[in-house]
């Protein structure tokens, strides 16, 4: 497989994970020159992917199928946390509000990093709150291209209600965006289970 085509295969595989751009805390420069600063858990997730694809001849089958299978685990118990959570306070006040938000965003972090512990390197993955990300960032955009690029592939070809993303812009915050992220895993969660698909 040439550059292009892995790049390709690990887009494709970013669009299909269900959790956001998280801001990461990570470590620039060494000794008095070292700082800490923000990258894209996004950006993290692509490397590890890019990774397992390029050494996957260093695992035995047995390996590929644990660590497939605990990914599976993780992504169907974070669908379903997200999923009771929206449905919680849909019957508590008929929205999501920004508590809900908040919670949910909890539940992405401690999935996202339970998820890239399973790739090589730190386990340990900072996150930083919502508000700490600014409009047109990396997380920012990140986070918008990977809801409207989800909505696309997901959402639009099953409902005919206006899909959670659809009237978001680089305008709309990264809280907005979280939110509309958390309503969208949730109807696609719900759609999954009234067709009868598990994951």
């Amino acid at each position: 497989m040439d550059r292009t085509e892995l790049d390709a295969m690990v887009s494709f595989l970013v669009v299909h994970h269900p959790i956001p751009a998280l801001p990461v805390v990570c470590g620039q420069g060494e000794g008095a020159e070292y700082r800490e600063t923000v990258a894209s858990s996004h950006d993290l997730l692509a490397n590890g992917i890019r990774f397992d694809m390029t050494h996957a001849e260093n695992y035995s089958e047995a390996q590929l199928v644990k660590l497939r299978d605990a990914k599976t685990a993780l992504l169907s118990a974070l669908q379903q946390d997200i999923t009771d959570e929206v449905a919680y306070w849909l019957d508590v006040s008929g929205e999501l509000p920004p508590a809900g938000v908040e919670r949910c965003y909890l539940i992405y972090c401690t999935a996202a990093r339970a998820y890239q512990a399973l790739y090589p390197g730190s386990l340990d993955m900072r996150t930083q709150p919502m508000d700490a990300v600014c409009r047109h960032d990396t997380v920012h955009a990140q986070s918008l291209a990977h809801l409207l690029a989800r909505e696309d592939m997901f959402v639009r070809e099953r409902a005919s209600a206006q899909a959670p993303g659809q009237a978001l812009s680089a305008s709309h915050s990264y809280r907005d965006i979280v939110r509309a992220s958390v309503l969208q895993l949730s109807v696609f969660e719900l759609a999954r289970s009234i067709r009868g698909e598990h994951s």
